[in-house]
C-alpha cells in the first residue's frame, strides 16, 4: 500500500507527474519502477485506468485544489519543499526531457 500512497502523494504535489499519471497510470507506475502488490495494481488500474474525460477532469481538480492547500502550508519555508515539491519523486535515471520539463517550470 505504501507505494500506492506514495503514487497518490506525488499525484497531489507534483503536476507533471500527475498529468502522466493521469493520462496512463499503469505506464506511468513502470516508468518510475513503483513496485506495486498486486492488490495495489488493481487498486491503481481500477481508480486511475481508464478515466472518461470527465472523470479524468474532476480528479485532476481535486488534486489541483489539494496541491494549493498543501503548498500554502509548505510554502512558508522554501527548503522544505518548493514546487513542484523537492520531495517527490524524480524520473528514475531523470530523463533528459522530464528534467527540461522542470527547469522550465522554475
Amino acid at each position: 500500500m505504501e507505494q500506492l500512497v506514495t503514487l497518490i502523494g506525488n499525484a497531489a504535489v507534483d503536476h507533471f507527474f500527475r498529468k502522466r499519471f493521469l493520462d496512463n497510470p499503469v505506464d506511468t507506475a513502470d516508468e518510475y519502477r513503483f513496485l506495486l502488490t498486486k492488490g495495489d495494481f488493481v487498486i491503481m488500474k481500477t481508480v486511475f485506468a481508464d478515466l472518461t474525460p470527465a472523470e479524468k477532469s474532476a480528479l485532476d481538480q481535486a488534486f489541483a485544489a489539494l496541491e494549493q492547500l498543501l503548498y500554502k502550508k509548505l510554502d512558508v519555508d522554501e527548503k522544505i519543499c518548493g514546487h513542484p515539491c523537492n520531495l517527490s519523486v524524480y524520473p528514475p535515471g531523470e530523463p533528459h526531457e522530464l528534467r527540461h520539463e522542470r527547469e522550465k517550470a522554475a
